[in-house]
């Protein structure tokens, strides 16, 4: 029994080595496991200079990026079924849909929990279309 864990040891001993010497041997300035360069992901865009998800956060975040960046957008769907770019279910979060539409306020179980708001689901394209994101 004792040779046995002599063995299993010394196994694992050299197999830490050897990840060592491989690792140093590394001419690569980035420590990703294929050592290339990470890939930027921009989520909602450039969303820390203009609103998250807008199509100015986008068009800044191609821009400005690397080549090859990817962006990453929430999607929240219409009453008619389309798909809109949105951070968030309710459109009150990061928009002015309450100055557009003051009445059309309604309330949803989310997640369990009743919440009140302006929701992507009431309305139609058309309506959104003269909707604007604000800034926080």
């Amino acid at each position: 029994m004792r040779a046995s864990t002599v063995l299993l040891n010394s196994i694992v001993l050299i197999q830490l080595f050897a990840a060592q010497i491989d690792a140093k041997g590394s001419k690569s300035p980035w420590q990703t496991f294929s050592g290339d360069a990470p890939l930027v992901i921009a989520r909602g865009g450039f969303s820390g200079l203009f609103p998250d998800s807008s199509i100015d956060a986008y068009n800044f975040a191609m821009q400005t990026s690397v080549a090859g960046a990817v962006l990453c957008c929430d999607v929240q769907l219409t009453k008619d079924g389309h798909g809109v770019s949105f951070p968030d279910l309710k459109l009150n979060n990061a928009s002015n849909i309450g100055d557009i539409y003051p009445n059309r306020q309604k309330s949803y179980p989310v997640n369990g929990v009743t919440t009140h708001g302006w929701f992507t689901i009431d309305f139609s394209l058309r309506d959104i279309n003269n909707v604007s994101c604000k800034y926080l």
